[in-house]
C-alpha cells in the first residue's frame, strides 16, 4: 500500500453525473480508497446509523495498543457491500501519523484454487520486505535492507525454494531480490501430491518465527525513521476469493494458532457469517477483538419503513448522481429494495439506467428500476436454492421456515446461531441489523415469500 495521501481515485470523475452515461463514471461498486474520493462521496451518515461505531472503538483501541506497546488484533466482519474497506480506509488516512498499513488483498495475490494457509504467511513475509525498501514509503538506510533480506533470502534458501518453484541461485544478492517471481510463483500455486503436505507443521513454524522476526526489525526500523510509527496489516477480501464456506472455515482453523502467535498490529476482514457461525469460538482466535459493521435496517424490526434510513441512503446517491435523473418515487424505491446494502443499491441503478438508455430515454423510470428488481430478485431466489460449493445442508423448506420464523420474529430465538442461519447468512438473503443486533430478511427474500405462498400477499417489508 502506497501512502495513503499518494492513493488516485479510480472513479472516472468526481462530480455527480449530469446525464445517464456519465453514472457509470461515478456509480461502481468499488471502495472509496483516496483522499479526493472521500471528499467527493464519503457520507459519515451511514456509519452513524449502526448505531455501534465499531470502526471508532478500533481507532482508540489502536491507540491504546500502540500507546502501551502492545500488539493490537482484531476482526472486522460484515457482509459485502457494506462498506468494510472504505470505512477502514477512511479510519487509516485519520492514523497515518502513528501506523503505516499494509493491506493485502487475498483475491488479487492469491490463486483461491491453490490456496493453502501458509501461503497467506509467505505473502505477508514478502510484501512487507518489499514495503520496507520502497522508498516510498520509509527510505530505510541501504545496509538496514541488506541485513533485513539476507535474513530472508537465507531462510527462503533453506526451506520454501520448491515451494515458490525457485533455485537457490535466483535468490539473488545484496539489494537485489525477485518480489516479483516470487510473489507471482504463490499467486500461480504449486503442484502437490495428495498426502505430501512437507511444508506444513515444521517448515510453517519456522515460517512464523522468521515472520515474527522481520516484523520487529520492520517496526524498529519504521519507528526510527518515521518517527515512532508501526506497521499495521491488514488482511481484506476473505468472502471474495470464491471458495465455498467449509474451505474458507478449514482456512481459518488453520490460521487460528498462527494469528495468536503472531507479533504484529493485524486487522483481518472476514466474512460476516464465519463471526456467527456456532463454532466460531474454536474458529476465531481468542485473543482478537471482533469487531461487526452491521447491516443498514431499511425497514424496522415491526416492517415500518425507516425515514431517516432512506434519506441517508438516498443522499450517498445524490452525491454521485443528479437526483433528476430518476423519476418521481424511483430512488426511493431504489433504497428499499436494496435492503440498505450499497452494492445491492448501485446494482440496482446500473442495471435501470442501461434499461432507460435501451429505451432511448434521459430519466430512469419505474419500469426501468422494475425490470433491474426483478433481475436481482432472481440473484436471490438462486441463492435460496443452493449453498454455494458446499453441500447443501438443509432443504429450500427448511430454509422457507426459518425465513418465515425471522420475518416474524415472535421469538429473539431467532437471533441465535444455527446452521440454516449460518447458510442464509452466507448468501446475504438474512441480513444482521444495527442497534441491538437482531436479524431481518433482505427485501427482495420477503418478495419470494410471498411468491411461495410462505407470506400473506401484501406483506410489509418487501420491495413492491
Amino acid at each position: 500500500m502506497l501512502p495513503l495521501t499518494a492513493s488516485k481515485s479510480h472513479l472516472g470523475q468526481l462530480v455527480p453525473a449530469k446525464n445517464l452515461q456519465e453514472i457509470s463514471k461515478t456509480l461502481r461498486p468499488d471502495p472509496l480508497e483516496s483522499q479526493e474520493e472521500l471528499d467527493a462521496f464519503y457520507k459519515k451518515e451511514i456509519q452513524q446509523l449502526r448505531k455501534v461505531d465499531s470502526i471508532g472503538q478500533i481507532r482508540l483501541e489502536l491507540e491504546d495498543a500502540l500507546a502501551n506497546q502492545q500488539n493490537f488484533k482484531a476482526f472486522v466482519m460484515g457482509h459485502l457491500g457494506v462498506g468494510k474497506t472504505t470505512e477502514i480506509f477512511h479510519l487509516l488516512l485519520g492514523m497515518q501519523d502513528k501506523i503505516q498499513p499494509l493491506r493485502l488483498s487475498i483475491t488479487e495475490e492469491l490463486n483461491p484454487g491453490t490456496l493453502r494457509y501458509y501461503d497467506i504467511l509467505l505473502l505477508i513475509l514478502l510484501r512487507l520486505v518489499q514495503a520496507a525498501g520502497d522508498p516510498t514509503i520509509i527510505g530505510f538506510q541501504e545496509n538496514d535492507l541488506r541485513l533485513l533480506l539476507d535474513r530472508v533470502r537465507d531462510a527462503l534458501a533453506r526451506r520454501w525454494t520448491r515451494h515458490l518453484k525457485v533455485e537457490s541461485n535466483e535468490l539473488g544478492a545484496g539489494l537485489e531480490f525477485p518480489f516479483l517471481k516470487f510473489l507471482g510463483n504463490i499467486k500461480l500455486g504449486s503442484s502437490r501430491e495428495q498426502g505430501k503436505e512437507e511444508h506444513e507443521v515444521a517448515f510453517v513454524t519456522e515460517l512464523v518465527a522468521l515472520l515474527n522476526d522481520v516484523i520487529a526489525e520492520c517496526n524498529r526500523l519504521l519507528a526510527k525513521y518515521k518517527n515512532g510509527k508501526q506497521w499495521l496489516l491488514v488482511l481484506d477480501d476473505f468472502e471474495k476469493i470464491g471458495a465455498a464456506p467449509s474451505l474458507i472455515r478449514e482456512l481459518f482453523i488453520s490460521l487460528r494458532p498462527i494469528f495468536e502467535g503472531l507479533t504484529a498490529h493485524l486487522l483481518v476482514v472476514i466474512p460476516i457469517w464465519l463471526y456467527n457461525s456456532e463454532d466460531s469460538n474454536i474458529i476465531l482466535p481468542a485473543n482478537f477483538r471482533s469487531k461487526p459493521l452491521r447491516d443498514i435496517a431499511v425497514f424496522d424490526s415491526n416492517h415500518v419503513k425507516d425515514a431517516e434510513v432512506l434519506s441517508a441512503l438516498a443522499s450517498v446517491v445524490t452525491s454521485r448522481i443528479d437526483a433528476g435523473l430518476f423519476a418521481e418515487g424511483v430512488l426511493d424505491r431504489c433504497c428499499i429494495a436494496s435492503g440498505g446494502n450499497l452494492r445491492d443499491l448501485f446494482t440496482l441503478i446500473r442495471d435501470a439506467m442501461l434499461s432507460s438508455r435501451l429505451r432511448g430515454v434521459d430519466v430512469i423510470a419505474a419500469e426501468d428500476l422494475d425490470e433491474a428488481i426483478g433481475s436481482l430478485r432472481e440473484v436471490y431466489k438462486g441463492r435460496l436454492g443452493s449453498t454455494g460449493q458446499d453441500t447443501n445442508k438443509a432443504t429450500l423448506e427448511e430454509k422457507l421456515t426459518y425465513l418465515v420464523s425471522i420475518y416474524k420474529r415472535e421469538n429473539k430465538i431467532v437471533d441465535v446461531p444455527n446452521p440454516i442461519q449460518y447458510l442464509l447468512l452466507a448468501q446475504r438473503c438474512v441480513l444482521y441489523y444495527n442497534g441491538e443486533a437482531w436479524l431481518g430478511v433482505h427485501p427482495l427474500v420477503i418478495d419470494l415469500l410471498i411468491d411461495f405462498k410462505k407470506l400473506d400477499e401484501g406483506s410489509p417489508g418487501g420491495s413492491r
